[in-house]
Parts: structure tokens; C-alpha cells; sequence
């Protein structure tokens, strides 16, 4: 598998995968896709993406991370997503991988992953956790009624340790 900063003429792609992922809405889908297009057409607009490929070239995955705001050391991790077909052949950990060997070389130390709590959700709460993410807090009824917001961090500094 490679992992390497994601092409224009992946958008695509990311948008299909996404799509296909089957816990996205529409509104989520179109947000990935919006900051596809800024991560393109503007390099200092703070979002990135990475992609993941078969020894074909087929994209398997994207990864979308950028600088918290108003912070020195965290970061974002907007999404981690493999295609269902690609699931459970180590995309998402490779990718995961390229975002903190990325983060770690932009000098920030933390990276703050927001999910939800709902059971659609579970696999991407048992991945995160089986990576050394820590759950560092639940904010109830955050992005709806009954569906949480689950933040989970990555220490940099204690990953190399």
C-alpha cells in the first residue's frame, strides 16, 4: 500500500468513498468534498489530505487533517476513511500512520479526533482506540439527540516514547 498527499483528479474518489462509507450524510459528504477543493485550490487554506492506493493505483482511502485553531500544538483529524471494499486490510492504520509522521514533522504534538457516539460509529471508536487514541471526553446530545460527540487524542510525544 502507498500513502502519499492526495491529486486533484482523486476528488472523485474521495467523494465515492465517502458516499460509500454508509455513516455519512449528504451534508457530511459534500463538507469532505468542499475541503477537497480548498486542500486543491489553496495550499496555505490549512486543510490536508492524504490518500491510500493499491499496487494498481486504485484509491482505497483518504485522510483529511489540519492545524487546530488558535493552537500551537493540536491538531485536527477530520476524517479517516477507507472504502468498505478496503476495510480490514490496514488502510486506515496506514493512513493514521501518514497523518502523525505529518503532524509530528509540523512540529505539533496533539491530535484531536471528533466522532460520533451512535452504533454506526462503533468501528471508527474501536479503530481509534486500538491506535493508542485515548476517549477524552463525551459531550451528550452534542450533535443531536442521543448521538454524542466522542473526542479522542493522540499524544505525539508519548507515541514516540
Amino acid at each position: 500500500m502507498i500513502v502519499h498527499p492526495s491529486r486533484p483528479s482523486e476528488r472523485a474518489a474521495v467523494e465515492a468513498i465517502a458516499q460509500r462509507a454508509g455513516v455519512f450524510n449528504a451534508e457530511e459528504v459534500a463538507t469532505a468534498v468542499e475541503l477537497f477543493d480548498a486542500y486543491v485550490t489553496d495550499p496555505q487554506c490549512g486543510y490536508n489530505y492524504l490518500s491510500a492506493y493499491d499496487e494498481a493505483g486504485a484509491v482505497l482511502g483518504f485522510a483529511c487533517w489540519g492545524p487546530a485553531s488558535l493552537s500551537r500544538g493540536a491538531t485536527d483529524l477530520y476524517w479517516i476513511c477507507a472504502d468498505p471494499q478496503a476495510q480490514g486490510r490496514g488502510v486506515g492504520a496506514a493512513l493514521f500512520q501518514a497523518v502523525t509522521a505529518a503532524v509530528r514533522a509540523s512540529g505539533r504534538w496533539l491530535i484531536a479526533i471528533w466522532t460520533s457516539s451512535v452504533p454506526a460509529y462503533e468501528p471508527a471508536r474501536r479503530f481509534y482506540a486500538r491506535l493508542g487514541c485515548a476517549l477524552s471526553m463525551q459531550l451528550k446530545d452534542f450533535y443531536d439527540r442521543g448521538d454524542d460527540l466522542c473526542v479522542y487524542t493522540f499524544y505525539l510525544d508519548q507515541a514516540a516514547s
